[in-house]
């Protein structure tokens, strides 16, 4: 309900950010717009930062978050280890054309007209925001257009050369620390209620230090994500921020966090939805089969994590077309740990979704409609869950002729996918920088030796995740499914605790302090965030496993004695298993893997090496339209990064932050 009218700006500010193919026209036509408020372009930086349902599909969804292991989706690109130019370039465009563009104009003309100081706060605020636009893209790219990037406008400098990470690193802190202490000192008027989506509800003073917080949270944020590159430099960023007075984020009040809030006014293709939330409701061009990722759900099920309640979903379309959390299940318990490749299968509520094969497909998928009764839309009547599993046990209509099943018949077949009416949904708050990962950093940097405020790193780590786990509750919609979750759950197990009460029974077995420990626990809060969380992988190499296979940097889902990518995969007959699995539930029987007779296997290949000959990705590509037309400053970039001319998998090549030598 806040500041409806910024989105309609915005819509303004969009419109002109597309029109960038024609700089000539734009610059000598006295009949085109050639100036824009820069309260204007602050909202539309910032709308383009959290992204549209085309980019955050493509770059969040597809590329950034299965690459990252939080997430997985039937479109492979990411899982699967390829360079896939419209699903990697996306983010790159929208982001250069929109916020990158617009950044470099706005702050350029409240300089130039900045002669009394009026504007200082103003160009602070801009500034701080540009660095957390060019981190997004340094990376998930690497060196990039920095210094000379998006000054296409008004610079005229349309083949940029693309900068040093370290030296793009190195410059952040430097713009955010002048930005920060510009903002302690000024009395200059900042942005205001209709242009600053993320503190403009709050007074001018409490802005400006809500700014120059956000600045130091960024400091942390950069300074640690360098610890792999350079550790002396990242230790004295983190300490000299973690010391300022200006203090740094630790809630996720909306006076303190950083978040870009949403509305669904003027339609999924504007700036104003959550463009993750788009897609994930089919608002975007169709279904975005976006699922929790396959060891995500199982760390998730051993803790029993509450958080499972909001993050995830069986997924269905309702009558209307809109897809929804579905809700009517007859048994249903999140923490009963899914079966791993090659293990019996057994009757669990959430299965992950698996498998990274574009050739021969993905098995996992499965989207229900209900009309009624629930049918499939597969043509081969099939269900795809953890296991192929034929179409003998299938009911058939006598009216539709189309297969049909009772929950009891299919809830233990459907695979875990993003809740669309939580976490996924069209409103949902793009999370700029929240209190839970100040806390992490903190508790990283403690369990280094440095020196940081606010307790030893066991406590530092409990109040981050403290914050990571109340925050969905406390900043997402719902759409009452987590709540009908919880009741199922309490009626199917007698586990009738709150919320409340099992997110202190998860801080509980939080006792392991170590760097990595503190590292994973992070990587559990970035859940639908792709983009930071692959950043994070990035950096530490996280020694997340599969069926006891590192599956960071090689491909997971081996079988013993078999090609390299290959499972064996158990076929069930629907009505077996699903007999069987009713039986254990209704005499709640101690789980026994031979109540669940297969007599064949199916040898599935799951992985084929993608781009890298199985080599987990380290950056995506550069886009094709950049190596054309700025072919010579690419290249060059190629060759520093990969440090040989054949760029068949560039890929893979290390950034910067990433861990290890070169």
């Amino acid at each position: 309900m806040k500041r409806l009218n910024i989105y309609i700006i915005a819509m303004i500010v969009g419109l002109l950010s597309s029109c960038t193919n024609d700089f000539e026209s734009i610059n000598t036509n006295p009949n085109t717009v050639n100036e824009m408020n820069p309260g204007y372009q602050f909202v539309g930086i910032q709308l383009s930062y959290a992204g549209g349902g085309a980019e955050e599909w493509r770059g969040n969804l597809i590329m950034s978050g299965p690459l990252s292991g939080v997430m997985q989706d039937a479109y492979q690109s990411g899982e699967g280890y390829y360079a896939s130019n419209s699903f990697s370039s996306a983010k790159w465009g929208s982001m250069y054309t929109g916020a990158i563009k617009n950044s470099r104009d706005m702050i350029a003309k409240m300089t130039e007209a900045n002669g009394d100081g009026s504007n200082d706060a103003k160009i602070a605020e801009g500034r701080i925001f540009q660095v957390i636009c060019f981190q997004r893209l340094t990376d998930m790219y690497g060196d990039i257009p920095y210094f000379e990037g998006g000054h296409g406008y008004d610079d005229r400098v349309f083949y940029p050369k693309y900068d040093e990470q370290e030296d793009i690193y190195k410059d952040f802190v430097k713009e955010l620390i002048e930005s920060r202490d510009i903002l302690l000192s000024t009395n200059a008027t900042t942005f205001g209620q209709t242009e600053d989506i993320i503190y403009g509800h709050l007074d001018k003073e409490a802005r400006a230090k809500a700014w120059a917080r956000l600045a130091n949270s960024m400091l942390l944020r950069i300074g640690m994500r360098a610890s792999a590159a350079d550790l002396a430099w990242s230790q004295g960023v983190v300490e000299e921020a973690a010391a300022n007075a200006a203090g740094f984020v630790t809630s996720y009040d909306n006076t303190d966090a950083a978040m870009i809030t949403h509305s669904t006014n003027g339609g999924p293709w504007g700036s104003h939805e959550n463009g993750s939330g788009s897609a994930i409701n089919g608002k975007s061009g169709g279904f975005a089969y976006s699922y929790l990722g396959d060891e995500y759900l199982h760390r998730a099920q051993q803790m029993q994590d509450p958080r499972l309640f909001y993050l995830g979903a069986h997924i269905m379309r309702n009558k209307s077309g809109d897809y929804v959390a579905w809700t009517g299940q007859t048994y249903f318990n999140p923490f009963e740990e899914v079966a791993r490749p090659g293990q019996p299968w057994k009757p669990v509520s959430f299965i992950s979704a698996r498998g990274a094969n574009q050739d021969e497909g993905w098995y996992g998928q499965y989207v229900i409609d209900k009309d009624g009764d629930m049918s499939t839309e597969d043509d081969r009547n099939t269900v795809s869950a953890s296991y192929y599993i034929n179409e003998s046990g299938f009911d058939v209509n006598e009216d539709t002729g189309k297969a049909e099943y009772t929950a009891d018949s299919i809830q233990f077949n459907i695979v875990c996918g993003i809740n669309p009416g939580t976490i996924g949904s069209r409103v949902a708050p793009t999370i700029v920088f929240g209190g839970d990962e100040s806390y992490f950093i903190l508790a990283e940097a403690a369990a280094r030796g440095w020196s940081v405020p606010a307790g030893d790193a066991l406590t530092l780590l409990k109040n981050a995740d403290r914050l990571a786990l109340e925050k969905y509750p406390l900043v997402y919609p719902t759409d009452g499914s987590p709540e009908k979750y919880m009741t199922l759950y309490g009626e199917s197990t007698g586990d009738l605790r709150s919320y409340a009460q099992m997110k202190e029974d998860y801080l509980v077995q939080v006792v392991d302090a170590s760097v990595e420990n503190i590292q994973i626990e992070r990587w559990k809060s970035l859940a639908i965030n792709g983009y930071e969380a692959f950043a994070l992988w990035n950096r530490t190499e996280l020694n997340y496993t599969t069926n006891g296979d590192v599956a960071t940097t090689n491909i997971p889902y081996n079988s013993v004695g078999d090609t390299k990518g290959h499972i064996d995969l158990p076929v069930y007959a629907l009505g077996t298993i699903t007999t069987a699995a009713l039986k254990a539930i209704s005499t709640e029987a101690t789980y026994d893997p031979n109540i669940f007779p297969s007599t064949t296997y199916e040898n599935v290949l799951s992985h084929d090496g993608g781009a890298t000959e199985g080599v987990r990705p380290r950056r995506l590509d550069y886009p094709n339209n950049e190596r054309t037309v700025n072919a010579d400053n690419v290249n060059q970039a190629i060759q520093r990064q990969y440090g040989q001319s054949d760029d068949s998998q560039f890929i893979k090549a290390k950034m910067w932050i990433s861990k290890g030598d070169k």
